[in-house]
């Protein structure tokens, strides 16, 4: 592949796609309007870049605002500003852009192998408990890929600009980050076979007064300590309370008491045991990265396999939007997505990757 051809494909291909899933009145065309003035700061250096009349750029713009019903910029004498209307719509526009280069790569693949290496950032439940049972099927697929993952030590930590995948649980409002939401956790008590052997199981939220009950700081900034759940009702024993995810469903896994987790862990050991009280609290995933990182071969790759492997929602019920309670098939739908067919990206043509 010449080298000319990997520069158009790292550009945003909005106008070859179909207009036929669009709201009637959109194009995808006025979209590359707007994406070409965010890029170039003016609708004249826009409308260059585009080969088009600077009164035909404003117009269509003008156009895609009054059809979206929001303004997508505040105009001065310094140029356009993006409103936050115009923020949310690019972020938008950026995660279609890079759903079509990658169906492009897809489509002109060639029998080249990425190279490189991904920083990615995420929280220590899911580093530790979530992502290694995944590791060995990336390097199955992509061998010659260094992941450097990191842990996030709160909720914030992931907006280090140094890292080129974040998984985070908040949405970003700035202009630079793609942001595409993976899946949702769902958060509900736990406790342990041991536990249970000792201790009555409970079956409502004021029954959770007379256990143990074990917390986590974000838990408390994000939801409220536990008296907030249980209304006030005085606790049987002070709770244990700890900064990370890891240590908390340890304690939980060695019987020492009751604790929110998020679902998933049911599919990973045995001795988790879900508590069918009432109480669940959602929590979306993100994954976000900066539309220059994401020119990266291998952080493409990674990007691909965190949404295609890791969070197939389609095949792990513990990670839709809509709330399912621990089932016995579970470990079923873990060995049937284990088995799915990996994303085939490992054939991008040798003289494109970039390290």
């Amino acid at each position: 592949m010449q080298r000319g051809t990997h520069t158009e494909e790292n550009e945003l291909h909005y106008a070859n796609s179909s207009e036929e899933d669009l709201p009637k009145g959109l194009a995808w065309d006025d979209f590359r309007i707007f994406l070409a003035v965010v890029q170039t700061g003016s609708v004249n250096r826009a409308a260059i870049r585009l080969g088009l009349s600077q009164p035909t750029a404003s117009r269509r713009l003008s156009r895609l605002e009054k059809r979206l019903g929001i303004r997508l910029f505040d105009r001065d004498r310094t140029g356009p500003r993006l409103t936050h209307h115009g923020r949310r719509i690019l972020n938008d526009v950026s995660a279609a852009g890079y759903s079509l280069n990658r169906a492009s790569r897809s489509a002109s693949a060639g029998q080249g192998r990425i190279e490189g290496d991904c920083r990615m950032v995420m929280g220590d439940g899911l580093a530790t408990y979530w992502m290694p049972r995944f590791l060995g099927r990336f390097y199955e697929l992509h061998p010659n890929i260094e992941m450097k993952m990191f842990v996030a030590q709160d909720s914030t930590a992931g907006k280090n600009e140094a890292f080129d995948v974040q998984i985070h649980y908040y949405e970003p409002v700035e202009v630079d980050p793609v942001s595409i939401r993976i899946g949702t956790l769902h958060f509900i008590p736990f406790c342990s076979r041991a536990y249970l052997e000792r201790h009555a199981m409970p079956k409502t939220i004021e029954d959770l007064a007379d256990h143990r009950m074990l917390e986590m700081t974000a838990y408390r900034i994000d939801k409220g300590p536990w008296s907030h759940w249980l209304k006030g009702a005085p606790m049987q024993t002070a709770p244990l309370l700890t900064n990370q995810s890891a240590p908390l469903a340890e304690a939980v896994r060695q019987g020492v008491g009751i604790a929110l987790l998020p679902t998933y862990i049911t599919v990973t050991d045995d001795n988790f045991v879900p508590l069918n009280v009432g109480l669940h609290l959602p929590a979306p995933v993100y994954m976000s990265f900066q539309r220059e990182v994401a020119k990266k071969w291998s952080v493409r790759a990674v990007v691909d396999f965190m949404r295609d492997v890791v969070f197939q929602k389609k095949a792990m019920p513990w990670f839709t939007e809509e709330f399912n309670f621990p089932a016995p098939n579970w470990k079923t739908a873990m060995e049937d997505s284990a088995a799915l067919p990996m994303p085939q990206t490992e054939s991008w043509p040798s003289e494109t990757v970039s390290a």
